[in-house]
C-alpha cells in the first residue's frame, strides 16, 4: 500500500510539474509598436531557436511605416521606407541594407507559406528602439525617438493628430530625419477594413481641410477588396500647407492602403 501511494504521489507531483511549464510556454507573445499591440489574425508570432521574435513580415513592417514586397524567385522580403531598403532572404543569415550586406544571429523563415523576419533586425533597421519584457513575453518597439508620439489616457498625439488607442488603423509618428512626419495605414489582414477608413477620415479631419480629406477618401473607400488598385497620387492641403502621397496599393491579398503626410515646407517632387 505504501509503495502504490508512493508512486500516485510521484505521479501527481510530475504531473503538477509538467503543467506548470506546458502553461509558462504557452503564454502569448505580444508584439506592440508605439503603444498599440498588433494583432496577427493568423499565424502568430513566436521565439525561434536563436531567441529571436519571428513575426509575420508584413505586419512589422506596415506597423513601422514600411512597404513590404516578397520576391519569390530570390525567397526574399523588401522593405522600403524614406530612402531605407532592407532585404531579408529565407533561411540566410546574411541580409542587406541600403545596399551593404550585414550579418544577423537568426535568418528569416518560411512557414505555412508566410514569411516571418526577426522583429529586432527589421525595426532596428528603420532607426527604431526594441525592447523586451520576458515576464509578459512582449517585445516593445518605439519609432518615435524625438518624442512625437505621446500617450494619455486613452488617446496618443502623433504629429499634431489625437488617435484612439486599440483601433485597428495603424498611425506612426516619424524621425526627424525623415522627409514625412506621419503615415496612416489600413491593412486588409486587420480587423473591419470599413471601420479603419471610417477612424483615418476623423483624425484627419482635425487638421486637413475638409476638402483635401474629401480628395483623399475617396480614393482610399474606392478600394473595396484587397483586389482593388488605388494609383499612387500627390495631394496638397491648403489648410496646412503641407503634401501628402497616398502610395500605390496593389492587387494582393492583405495588401495596404498607405498615406503619407510630408513635413511643412517639403515638397516632394
Amino acid at each position: 500500500m505504501r509503495k502504490s501511494a508512493k508512486l500516485i504521489l510521484t505521479i501527481f507531483i510530475v504531473t503538477i510539474l509538467f503543467s506548470n511549464i506546458t502553461f509558462a510556454i504557452n503564454i502569448p507573445l505580444r508584439v506592440v509598436v508605439n503603444g498599440e499591440e498588433l494583432y496577427f489574425p493568423d499565424e502568430k508570432p513566436f521565439i525561434d531557436a536563436n531567441g529571436r521574435t519571428q513575426t509575420p513580415a508584413r505586419f512589422i513592417g506596415e506597423a513601422l511605416g514600411a512597404t513590404v514586397t516578397w520576391d519569390g524567385n530570390a525567397k526574399k522580403a523588401v522593405f522600403k521606407m524614406s530612402g531605407t531598403t532592407l532585404e531579408l532572404l529565407i533561411g540566410k543569415r546574411e541580409y542587406q541594407l541600403n545596399g551593404q550586406k550585414k550579418q544577423m544571429d537568426t535568418e528569416a523563415l518560411l512557414i505555412n507559406g508566410r514569411t516571418f523576419v526577426p522583429a529586432r533586425y527589421v525595426a532596428e533597421a528603420f532607426g527604431a528602439t526594441v525592447r523586451w519584457k520576458d515576464e509578459i513575453k512582449t517585445v516593445y518597439i518605439d519609432t518615435n525617438k524625438t518624442g512625437k508620439v505621446e500617450v494619455e489616457g486613452d488617446t496618443r498625439e502623433v504629429a499634431g493628430f489625437i488617435v484612439p488607442k486599440g483601433i485597428d488603423l495603424m498611425v506612426a509618428g516619424a524621425d526627424e530625419d525623415y522627409s514625412y512626419e506621419a503615415t496612416f495605414t489600413i491593412s486588409f489582414l486587420r480587423k473591419n477594413v470599413e471601420k479603419q477608413k471610417d477612424d483615418m477620415e476623423k483624425i484627419l479631419l482635425q487638421r486637413l481641410s475638409e476638402e483635401t480629406v474629401k480628395e483623399i477618401m475617396s480614393l482610399v473607400r474606392s478600394k473595396v477588396k484587397d483586389t482593388d488598385v488605388i494609383e499612387a497620387r500627390y495631394f496638397y492641403d491648403e489648410k496646412t500647407g503641407q503634401y501628402l502621397h497616398l502610395a500605390k496599393s496593389w492587387p494582393m491579398r492583405g495588401s495596404t492602403i498607405s498615406l503619407y503626410i510630408y513635413k511643412k515646407g517639403f515638397k516632394p517632387f
